[in-house]
């Protein structure tokens, strides 16, 4: 089912994926793509890498950020801009005691030829989900919320009302069927300024009465369950979600470059583009109507703020001790290996935590390595209508090539 902001690393991406990386320790990872025009980036020509400070001393044999490896890291990002014809990427690995590795390379905007910038703000797509899950979690620390809440006590007349929980909603265990359908990825696609509340969307998934599946058995990707947290946080908050995220999350953090948008504009000069076969051109989805995505993939970000804000997600940062040993408490996803969990609003891939997202023109991986206190954060300017991540193959492959030891695939 295509689902522009889903959450791709737990569908059959990932298994395509792991299966390449483990056959191979040297190509990139490339995805089929149809040969663009001369309008596909020249990247060695824009490409701008950094490292930053050492902030203590490394022993020079157990350090990662050598030269060769920097060399490694960008010949990778380079072949797979190349080879998957994507017109920008950026990336940050930060290990701390060695510095962070950055690169930003390729074309923000394909009509003017503006470089891509490390600094450029984009749609975090259903990363966004992470913020509300732990939103929902702050609220539970607050006495305001329990995870053991039903659903009836807010929409009564939902299908399984009576026994979804908070916990099932944020676990992805609720058994509810999407709203975002292939009918209605198409219909955003054409129309990027389609707009749909949430309750209509959470209206959508209720019509699907005969497709809902009894909750806490099985763990399958949702987005109408945040769309729902959304509207949950309102109700008991008392307070839109762009303003509740922000006072209990962005303020708190620092994250001074994310937002929770209320219109169709995306900051600075940054553009979003798909490819359509059928015109043999990239479309530009740089202009979208956040609404419909909501909870489950409105956001946006920069690496920056992502970068400081994995890490504060996956260390419990504004959550009690016990709250936060919960939220990583992971639940294998159906049909998946069993080192690929879902939290609350937390992807565990391995010892990696965080999460993905893709929304038509963008694509974001976003993970935090516990072991070396190290994140890496990927963001490329393409997402098609297939909803095929582009950000998942590279950052897979990075971190194969920065923490080898530590990745499953």
């Amino acid at each position: 089912m295509n689902n522009s902001f889903r959450f791709p690393l737990w569908m059959t991406t990932l298994l395509v994926l792991i299966v390449a990386c483990a056959n191979s320790t040297s190509q990139p990872i490339l995805i089929a793509s149809p040969q663009l025009p001369t309008q596909s980036p020249e990247t060695k020509a824009t490409a701008t890498v950094s490292t930053g400070p050492v902030t203590r001393t490394q022993d020079p044999k157990s350090a990662r950020l050598t030269p060769e490896m920097k060399n490694a890291l960008v010949a990778e990002i380079e072949k797979q801009i190349k080879g998957n014809h994507l017109p920008s990427a950026v990336v940050s690995i930060n290990i701390p005691g060695e510095g962070t590795f950055t690169y930003a390379g390729g074309k923000a905007n394909l009509e003017t030829g503006r470089t891509r910038e490390l600094t450029d703000p984009f749609r975090i797509a259903s990363i966004t989900k992470s913020f509300i899950a732990l939103a929902t979690l702050i609220l539970v620390d607050e006495g305001k919320l329990s995870l053991t809440d039903i659903l009836s006590n807010w929409y009564p007349d939902f299908p399984n009302a009576d026994k979804i929980t908070v916990d099932d909603l944020l676990k992805m265990r609720a058994g509810i069927p999407d709203a975002f359908d292939t009918e209605l990825a198409k219909q955003y696609f054409e129309n990027p300024l389609l707009h749909l509340t949430a309750d209509e969307m959470i209206a959508r998934s209720a019509a699907k009465k005969d497709q809902f599946k009894e909750p806490n058995t099985e763990t399958v990707y949702s987005n109408v369950n945040y769309s729902i947290l959304a509207r949950i946080l309102e109700k008991v908050s008392g307070k839109a979600i762009k303003v509740q995220i922000t006072e209990s999350i962005l303020k708190p953090l620092g994250l001074n470059d994310t937002l929770y948008p209320t219109d169709d504009k995306l900051p600075g000069e940054l553009h979003g583009y798909s490819w359509v076969p059928e015109t043999k051109q990239f479309a530009d989805k740089t202009i979208l109507d956040p609404t419909l995505a909501g909870g489950a993939g409105a956001m946006i970000s920069t690496v920056a703020d992502l970068d400081k804000y994995v890490r504060a997600l996956c260390m419990g940062t504004l959550l009690k001790p016990e709250t936060h040993a919960q939220q990583i408490q992971g639940i294998p996803m159906a049909g998946q290996p069993e080192w690929v969990k879902y939290g609350q609003g937390v992807g565990l891939v391995g010892k990696f935590c965080g999460h993905t997202g893709t929304i038509f023109g963008f694509s974001s991986d976003m993970f935090y390595l516990p072991d070396l206190d190290a994140t890496i954060i990927v963001n490329v300017n393409r997402l098609d209508l297939d909803d095929y991540s582009y950000s998942t193959p590279l950052q897979l492959a990075l971190s194969k090539i920065i923490f080898p030891e530590y990745v499953n695939w």
